[in-house]
């Protein structure tokens, strides 16, 4: 059930949360420079704010959630191809939503290839595929630790080509991964230089989906107490943060989201691992349930609710039925416009959590 309500929690900030809490501050006479105001707004470049966190959280969740799914397909009798098909299968449906989303379906010659989806699908996919052929905790944490080191090395090592003599390989122009945009998808990126969902950045985001199935595999073991579990995984948030800094103030890698540098997946790790151990202590160990249910809402429908906001359909609703009263509202209309648009959207998922319909790739 923490899963679940941590999954909500994540999706609010996408879902209205962050214009509600934006709009709070603002309506009390804060301005733009306001610390909680800019939390709810992604960095420029360098640097890291909490809506930074949302993607790779709900990334992080998405290998907590494959242990179970692997176990519940076995124990239906699925075959390992049957598994790797699917899995595979999923991969393909994500990248395929992600290029709607990105404006294929409107065949414009500029629709945009990477994608939130996209890069979650490829990202989990790979960890889920490494998972069940690396079955050991420890050695799925060496494949993590590789991954990230090398992915350091080749962005501290290798700038662009054609970059001037000492130009900085962590910059928005001359680093690597976005060169490899420019250059092989010119007219299908996000920006006109570089790409926040690149493909060329999976490998990394492939190492914090891993960190999520081993959390998953913690979560299903018979052998600790959940007050145990929930230590570990606080421990294990600490440990996260501890390489995250020595990345940052050792190897001299900056917390860069728009590339997934290794610093940023290590700091985006630490915090979903602690918010996952806070979550799971609160929700699953002391049993404090019912609070969580507005989130679950939502959690239990999380790809739905990204569509329907991808696709204009909470924002078209919101419209229609809001927005006299955000007009009306004055100083307070960003926070009528936040609170308003996920009002619209758990009403959504709450018919459909009524129903037992529950959407999923």
């Amino acid at each position: 059930m923490s899963l679940d309500a941590l999954r909500g929690f994540d999706m609010f900030f996408i879902t209205g949360g962050a214009a509600i809490v934006s709009g709070l501050c603002l309506g009390l006479g804060c301005d733009d420079s306001c610390w909680l105001v800019q939390q709810m707004r992604h960095v420029p470049w360098a640097g890291l704010a909490h809506h930074d966190t949302i993607f790779p959280l709900f990334l992080f969740l998405a290998g907590v959630s494959w242990p179970f799914s692997l176990a519940s397909q076995e124990a239906r009798g699925r075959t390992p191809w049957q598994i790797h098909r699917k899995v595979l299968v999923r991969v393909l449906v994500l990248f395929l939503l992600g290029l709607s989303s990105g404006g294929i379906l409107a065949f414009k010659p500029t629709f945009r290839i990477p994608s939130v989806l996209g890069q979650i699908g490829l990202a989990w996919g790979a960890a889920a595929l490494i998972s069940m052929h690396v079955k050991r905790n420890l050695v799925r944490g060496a494949v993590a630790a590789a991954i990230l080191v090398g992915y350091w090395a080749v962005l501290n090592f290798f700038a662009a080509p054609g970059a001037p003599a000492g130009a900085d390989s962590y910059s928005m122009e001359f680093n690597l991964v976005s060169w490899l945009d420019r250059t092989l998808m010119p007219n299908h990126i996000l920006e006109k230089l570089y790409d926040p969902e690149s493909v060329f950045s999976v490998p990394a985001a492939t190492a914090l989906a891993l960190a999520g199935v081993m959390s998953g595999d913690l979560l299903r073991s018979q052998s600790l107490p959940g007050a145990r579990k929930a230590a570990v995984l606080f421990g294990a948030a600490l440990a996260a943060l501890a390489a995250a800094l020595f990345f940052v103030y050792v190897l001299g890698m900056p917390v860069v989201k728009r590339l997934w540098t290794s610093s940023f997946v290590l700091a985006t790790a630490a915090y979903s691992l602690a918010m996952l151990a806070a979550f799971y202590w609160i929700v699953d160990v002391k049993g404090w349930r019912k609070w969580t249910f507005p989130l679950r809402v939502v959690g239990m429908n999380s790809i739905a609710i990204y569509m329907l906001g991808m696709t204009g359909v909470v924002g078209a609703l919101r419209k229609y039925c809001f927005s006299g009263l955000c007009e009306w509202s004055g100083a307070w209309s960003m926070l009528a416009w936040g609170a308003t648009t996920f009002l619209v959207g758990w009403l959504i998922l709450y018919f459909l959590y009524r129903k037992n319909a529950f959407i999923k790739v």
